[in-house]
């Protein structure tokens, strides 16, 4: 078992210290795929959503997707400024190509069906939040919003 596979174990352990460890670890590897300079990108990027410029932030990540193509994290991050931007449609363009290259993204798969539950595609929405769930079992949030997916498809 590789180092990631153990933390994708670990995100089912009973123990939470555990949980959260493996959840911060990965998150960790994700922002380092790119090397060191991808990290300092996104964290940039991220410092900009954080000062509410989203525009600006948009266009960061933009940057960093043409000097880093393959870089699943920045992608996810895209995907979060376009939902924060309520460009839903793009959102989830942009979490899908996070999830071919990153398939056990839980933040990803947790994105797409936001942006679906916002776009009122519950049952897509619904697969979605399951596929996180099923990463990250513990994530509770995905429950909820499967619950609420379920009483808007009445």
């Amino acid at each position: 078992m590789n180092k990631i596979e153990k933390l994708l174990a670990d995100l089912h352990s009973q123990i939470p210290e555990q949980r959260q460890s493996a959840t911060m670890a990965l998150w960790s590897f994700w922002y380092l795929e790119a090397g060191e300079q991808g990290e300092l990108e996104i964290q940039k990027g991220v410092d900009l959503m954080d000062q509410k410029s989203p525009e600006q932030a948009q266009f960061h990540f933009e940057s960093i997707i043409k000097k880093y193509p393959n870089f699943a994290e920045a992608h996810n991050k895209l995907a979060t400024v376009l939902y924060i931007t309520e460009d839903y449609e793009e959102a989830i363009k942009e979490c899908e190509v996070t999830l071919g290259m990153n398939p056990n993204h839980f933040g990803a798969w947790h994105g797409k069906g936001l942006c679906l539950y916002k776009v009122a595609r519950y049952s897509e929405a619904i697969e979605s939040f399951k596929s996180a769930l099923e990463i990250q079992p513990y994530a509770d949030i995905n429950r909820v919003y499967i619950a609420t997916c379920r009483g808007n498809l009445n």
